[in-house]
């Protein structure tokens, strides 16, 4: 039952109550029944203010719950759909993130095997280097023998043209060898030829 229904009985009882009283004469208990009466009236009058007061207070506090509530959900929406954005990120991070990684395991094997080469190389380097060396302290032992040979060329010239012929090839055989090795690094020179 709403309030102004309440108002429209209470005004329509008292106002019987005091008709009543009117058309059948005033007794002296009758007027205090209607004295009675028109302070309930009044009572009634006061608490349907005060219960309208208080509806009308309700209905602003509601406005503001409503409002509160229908902010929050905008906020939830919000947080929903940053939430799921977030997701979406991470999932297309993860999937670079693994794209990278598989990239970056390629380039690790690749630089690996290169290392490996490199040190093969540098090993094959390092043998040809001690038969570089070997053969420059043949070449050394060659012009030892060379210097000896023209030493003893004084006395036999036809051993002199020998061993300059012999000093003559093991140079040639030494330049033939060291441009060898210049265009190949990697391969070993066969000195036993």
């Amino acid at each position: 039952m709403s309030i102004a229904m309440i108002v429209r009985r209470i005004a329509g009882v008292s106002s019987l109550v005091l008709a009543l009283t009117l058309v059948v004469g005033c007794s002296t208990s009758d007027r205090s029944r209607v004295e009675q009466a028109s302070q309930d009236n009044v009572a009634l009058k006061a608490q349907v203010t005060d219960l309208t007061q208080e509806r009308d207070n309700l209905k602003k506090e509601l406005e503001v719950v409503t409002k509160s509530r229908d902010q929050y959900q905008e906020q939830v929406t919000q947080a929903n759909k940053a939430a799921s954005k977030m997701q979406s990120d991470l999932a297309e991070w993860r999937k670079t993130n693994d794209t990278t990684e598989i990239g970056l395991k390629s380039e690790l094997s690749k630089a690996k095997s290169e290392l490996d080469a490199a040190k093969k190389a540098q090993g094959d380097a390092e043998q040809t280097a001690i038969k570089l060396k070997a053969a420059e302290d043949a070449v050394t032992a060659a012009r030892a023998k060379a210097t000896e040979a023209e030493r003893a060329a004084a006395t036999a010239s036809d051993k002199v043209t020998q061993l300059t012929a012999e000093a003559t090839a093991l140079r040639q055989k030494l330049e033939a060898v060291t441009a060898e090795l210049a265009k190949k690094p990697a391969a070993a020179p066969d000195l036993n030829k």
